[in-house]
Parts: C-alpha cells; structure tokens; sequence
C-alpha cells in the first residue's frame, strides 16, 4: 500500500494459483465493470509453481462465466504482495496463516467466505484441483457468490481511496 496512490489493491490467494485465486481475481475483475480502473485485482498461491497456467478446468468453467483465464500465470505469494495489498482474500484458514506469516496485516487479511464479517463462514471455497468437473462447477458458484457480496465493500473501499 502506497501512501496517496488512488488505486485499491486486492490480493487474492490460494495453494496453487491455478484454480481458485485466478478464477476469484477474473470473476471479481469483471464484477467491477467500469469501476476496474481504480481497483487492482491480482492473485498468487501460497505453494505456487512459478509461470504455470490455469488448469483447463478452471479456463472452462470460467470462460463460461465471460471469465478468460488463457492469460493467466501462476506465481508464489511474497512478502511484498501481502504488504503492498489493502485487502487480501484467501481461500482456506491455512492461506491466512500463511500470508500473515509474511507479514500480512490482520486487519487486512480475511478469508473470502468470511469478509466483510459476518459473511458465511459456512460457505467455504474447497480445492477442486484434479477433482471432476462438478466441483471445478461448484467452486466457482461459491466464487461467483462470494464476489458478488464483497463487492460493494471493495467499491466503497476504492471509491473512498481516490476521493
């Protein structure tokens, strides 16, 4: 985070980067619509191989939400990431440990399902990872979800930063 820059930063994680965090940043990109420019969205894993692709489930079901992932490149999350985020969303309570591990400030670091409080904690993001096509489906209904109610907290954040 950078004093008087008027871009909000959101930092999304998961394990691999390939699934979860990359379809979470795409859909959460899109949500934004015009409101894009003044919100970054970027994603890493927290075991990521660097320069890996989505996994072909993963560009699927999210290209048939008009989310288009052919681009996307997996990269580990670092230390600078979790400091220069104003809001970083993870997928499971493991990948919160971790990010504030790297110094990741806990007031500025949720997990997705559970931000802005009191969220639904009941409604977590599993790994699809080499599971069917079903749960690459389910996972992202829940993200899909999960975006469309962190969304108004994300363009309130935004539009107060470049105010």
């Amino acid at each position: 985070m950078t004093p008087g820059d008027p871009v909000y930063r959101v930092l999304l994680v998961c394990t691999g980067n390939t699934c979860r965090s990359p379809m979470a940043a795409g859909a959460l990109l899109v949500a934004l619509g015009g409101d894009a420019e003044q919100v970054r969205v970027e994603s890493a894993g927290t075991a990521a191989w660097e320069g890996q692709p989505a996994t072909e489930p993963a560009r699927r079901v999210a290209a048939a939400g008009g989310v288009d992932l052919g681009g996307h490149r997996s990269r580990r999350v670092t230390p600078a990431m979790v400091r220069s985020a104003d809001i970083v969303l993870v997928m499971e309570r493991g990948h919160l440990a971790a990010v504030r591990a790297l110094g990741a400030d806990p007031e500025r670091s949720h997990l997705l399902s559970e931000w802005p409080a009191p969220g639904e904690p009941g409604l977590e993001i599993s790994d699809p990872f080499g599971a069917s096509s079903e749960a690459y489906e389910e996972c992202w209904r829940r993200i899909r979800h999960h975006v469309d109610r962190v969304l108004p907290a994300i363009r309130e954040a935004s539009r107060a930063r470049s105010a």
